[in-house]
């Protein structure tokens, strides 16, 4: 409730206080103490973690179910490991713990509550894992069998790669790049990343060039065409 200050008389020394002024002052103090009251002096420890890792991001609201106004929690500070919440009063509360990446919770609370409140949080999906430089073909099966999709599968000089039929010369061909990053949760089953991969070695076959001195344009035409290669620009002296 607001705090208004009453009117308050004022008295000379020797003058008796009157009825009027006294009962002004009754007022005031009755109405201090009702603001007090209504703050609360009742507080609440919760301690929200994701099996033994605590959440110390996570966001802590106290609705009341009555008058009054939500209060958030404190963090956790210093040696704490739970969210504070203060300036409760007695009786029923609906506390709303929630986070990105979870699944938001809701307790109701009667105060004042004997010991912390332990909520634990799970997750809204999967975590996306690091595949820097691991091959191609593993990042896929890795992504799989998470339920998450390889959204475009990209070289180095932007050019797709089919990713239900790799190419024999990207199968372990290093991840570059992921998108979302390492640690970023997607939802399960619809979980889409994005990964560039190292453009694959292409080795051209080669041939060891033999001697064609002393051979006749047409015998050097005959070596080469055994070989795979052909004369290219070839000049005639006398």
């Amino acid at each position: 409730m607001p705090l208004v200050k009453p009117p308050l008389a004022t008295v000379s020394p020797g003058e008796p206080v009157t009825a009027q002024g006294w009962n002004a002052l009754i007022e005031g103090l009755s109405t201090l103490y009702d603001a007090v009251i209504a703050l609360g002096g009742e507080s609440l420890d919760v301690a929200v973690a994701e099996g033994t890792n605590v959440l110390s991001n996570a966001i802590v609201v106290a609705e009341p179910l009555g008058n009054g106004q939500p209060v958030r929690a404190l963090p956790p500070f210093g040696p704490r490991t739970t969210h504070l919440l203060v300036g409760l009063t007695d009786g029923p509360w609906r506390i709303h713990i929630g986070l990105d990446g979870f699944n938001g919770e809701t307790r109701e609370v009667t105060l004042p509550h004997p010991g912390a409140l332990e909520v634990g949080l799970t997750r809204a999906g999967v975590v996306v894992p690091d595949l820097f430089s691991v091959g191609a073909r593993n990042a896929l099966d890795q992504l799989r069998a998470l339920g998450i999709d390889a959204d475009l599968l990209l070289d180095t000089t932007g050019r797709e790669i089919s990713r239900a039929a790799l190419p024999a010369e990207s199968v372990d061909s290093p991840i570059l790049f992921q998108l979302p990053a390492a640690g970023a949760v997607v939802p399960t089953g619809t979980g889409r990343v994005k990964l560039v991969v190292a453009s694959a070695l292409r080795r051209d076959p080669v041939v060891t060039m033999p001697s064609l001195i002393g051979l006749t344009l047409r015998e050097a035409q005959e070596v080469l065409d055994r070989l795979g290669l052909r004369v290219g620009e070839s000049t005639v002296r006398g």
